[in-house]
């Protein structure tokens, strides 16, 4: 391998495995909803279906 085409090679390795770094991140700090939060958006729904429901 000549030795102009390592650059690139840390390069490109590099830049993969930052991806995946952040992927990673990402997923471990996205979480699930919370019981509240589920609670919450559950009883929004209700409100805008029997909202909609009451106009017709």
């Amino acid at each position: 391998m000549e030795l102009s085409a390592m650059p690139w090679l840390f390069a490109v390795l590099g830049g993969a495995v930052l991806l995946g770094l952040v992927l990673v991140y990402g997923m471990v700090k996205s979480k699930r909803a919370t019981r509240l939060q589920r609670k919450s958006a559950e009883e929004g729904a209700r409100e805008l279906y029997h909202k909609d429901e009451s106009k017709s």
